[in-house]
């Protein structure tokens, strides 16, 4: 091993223990904290880091083991148990931010790629800020994961369809890539409806993968092997892995309602080690010269602007579903800090040439923002109060 990549390990694991526990002190998202670090000690500060082969393959495993656990975190049980009223109104809901966004787009004469920078959902904050204040289990947290929870699919898929028409155009070629967007799809479905046949045909054989003390420990290895399987198949099609990854996680939460335990083997396994130098490689890439620049920062707030109208107006769809207004509005504060997925919109505006370096690390620095500021309003419209047991 080269001296610099040894290096660059040290760094990537002591941040990664670290970090978090300095982040918690000062109620900063530990994604935050890392990105931050990897600035420090990336080469556009210290220079201490280097990007290099190993790095950068663990890099790329912690994308795709974030994206395996963005699909792992939909509860299908939750939007079975919605009814149907419900799940209709926050599919409108969701659908209608992309609209929205799209519109923001057209207002400020700005690429259409941006408007999945405006539109983007995820579940990560919002998961975390709801049990701070104790509203996880009430009808409006439950209604802004499920909104959240669609809304991360359609933005996973928006993505890897942009990524598409921006490197093939319009044509026989963007047709044929969509093609294969179709059949990862009916992959996923063969897939699903094997597994589901084998647990109906062999359901001793399989609770061991969702078994609590399994020295072999078989869950984890059967979500690894799904999530590599997909990755892998994504590549070989010449999709984006996170699509794959995405789907592979989706599928794993589908086919094993009950995963309890095992969903937190995975997540500590994620989020413990993978998914932190992920985002501290992140910050290796931040260009840092940007923070300096009035431009910047009046771009940071224009985009702020528009995510935040983005979700605040189709949110005031969920008053059909009983919500109050300040519970639209913090519906809208929480659904506009996809810390994750701004993070992985930058990086791959940025490999499909869309964006430039300078307006990649604005969102960048945009998901720093929101994943501070809009929760942290969050909880000034919702005291907190003793969080509900999980």
């Amino acid at each position: 091993m080269h001296v610099h990549d040894a290096l660059s390990l040290l760094l990537f694991a002591l941040g990664a223990f670290l970090i978090p526990l300095g982040a918690g002190r000062i109620g900063v998202p530990a994604a935050v904290g890392e990105i931050i670090y990897g600035v420090v000690v990336g080469p556009h500060v210290i220079g201490l880091m280097h990007k290099g082969p190993m790095t950068t393959f663990l890099a790329e495993l912690g994308f795709a083991f974030l994206m395996f656990l963005v699909g792992l975190e939909i509860d299908f049980s939750r939007i079975e148990r919605a009814g149907t009223r419900n799940v209709a109104v926050s599919a409108i809901a969701a659908a209608a931010v992309f609209v929205v966004a799209w519109a923001a787009t057209l207002v400020l004469d700005l690429p259409l790629f941006l408007a999945l920078v405006f539109a983007a959902m995820s579940v990560g904050i919002l998961l975390v800020t709801l049990n701070e204040v104790g509203m996880t289990k009430s009808d409006a947290g439950q209604g802004m994961i499920f909104v959240g929870s669609l809304g991360e699919a359609l933005t996973i898929v928006a993505l890897t369809a942009l990524s598409f028409y921006y490197r093939f155009g319009i044509g026989l070629r963007l047709a044929l890539e969509l093609g294969k967007l179709v059949a990862i799809f009916l992959a996923a479905y063969a897939v699903l409806v094997l597994l589901r046949t084998l647990i109906w045909w062999k359901p001793a054989s399989f609770m061991r993968v969702v078994r609590t003390h399994d020295p072999s420990e078989v869950g984890v290895r059967a979500g690894m092997a799904l999530m590599l399987s997909f990755v892998a198949l994504a590549a070989l099609l010449g999709i984006e892995p996170i699509l794959g990854a995405f789907l592979a996680g989706a599928l794993f939460s589908f086919v094993f309602r009950a995963k309890g335990v095992l969903e937190t083997k995975l997540s500590s396994i994620g989020f413990g080690f993978f998914v932190p130098i992920f985002f501290i490689w992140v910050g290796t890439e931040f260009d840092v010269s940007v923070v300096g620049s009035t431009k910047t920062w009046v771009t940071v707030a224009t985009y702020a602007g528009a995510s935040l109208i983005a979700k605040l107006l189709p949110s005031m769809l969920l008053l059909a579903r009983g919500f109050s207004l300040r519970q639209c509005l913090g519906s809208a504060l929480l659904l506009g800090a996809p810390l994750t997925l701004l993070v992985a919109i930058a990086r791959i505006g940025l490999d499909v040439k869309v964006i430039s370096k300078s307006s990649a690390a604005a969102v960048v620095l945009l998901a720093i923002v929101t994943g501070i500021v809009f929760p942290m309003l969050f909880r000034l419209l919702f005291r907190p109060r003793a969080a509900t047991p999980q």
